[in-house]
């Protein structure tokens, strides 16, 4: 008990000390993975990457978040792959599938460990056709449990572009809050995102400050 009021109290005054305004109980965070490492390094080319994509990423969003199957690329580095972006100049960078036969082939995964996402948006690009969904967006909630083979029961929403080969933008706000999201074309082809801009929701911490601040305020008026 005397721990809780002391919370109170040390809010209360922070929030005393500021001048009283709105508080955006959202925030966005935009990826444009121009100082994400690219590519990967032997002697695990796909895990360095995947790496690299995770600290970048995590560094930009303030908390974990874990890259699988994906790699920073720009078009200057796609030979012999033949994997340019068009309309990007070359020292553009950007996300694209980035594993093996037997590690996510022709997908990705990026989850928000802690903090997790209501709504996102961004730039894709589809290098190779196919007679289904070229381009595929599956957003799950925390208890989505294996990354690679998520459980059906946690999918929030999933949104599909017939799209053939070229580039567009997708634009998704989610029912409920998300922890992982999976992109691909068809499971097995490569394709590419561009500044992913993700919606957050603070941790139950931050929300309680919020409260106990807002709580104070209005005992005061």
């Amino acid at each position: 008990m005397k721990k809780l009021i002391t919370i109170c109290a040390v809010a209360a005054m922070l929030l005393a000390a500021s001048p009283v305004q709105a508080v955006p109980l959202e925030q966005e965070v935009t990826f444009d993975f121009e100082s994400a490492i690219i590519g990967g390094s032997s002697p695990d080319y796909v895990a360095s990457a995947n790496q690299r994509v995770t600290n970048y990423m995590t560094g930009e969003y303030g908390s974990s978040v874990t890259a699988t199957g994906a790699g920073a690329w720009r078009n200057a580095e796609s030979s012999p792959l033949d994997l340019d972006w068009p309309g990007k100049i070359d020292t553009d960078q950007w996300l694209r599938t980035y594993g093996s036969q037997s590690v996510t082939p022709g997908y990705f995964q990026i989850s928000f460990d802690d903090v997790p996402i209501t709504g996102i948006s961004g730039d894709f690009h589809v290098f190779i056709e196919t007679e289904g969904s070229d381009f595929t967006v599956k957003a799950y909630d925390s208890s989505y449990g294996d990354r690679y083979s998520p459980n059906s029961g946690a999918l929030v929403t999933e949104q599909s572009w017939n799209f053939g080969t070229g580039s567009g933008v997708f634009d998704i706000d989610f029912s409920s809050s998300v922890s992982l999201l999976v992109f691909s074309d068809s499971g097995w082809y490569d394709i590419a995102i561009d500044n992913l801009k993700v919606t957050s929701i603070p941790e139950p911490a931050t929300l309680l400050l919020l409260s106990l601040g807002s709580l104070y305020l209005r005992k005061r008026k």
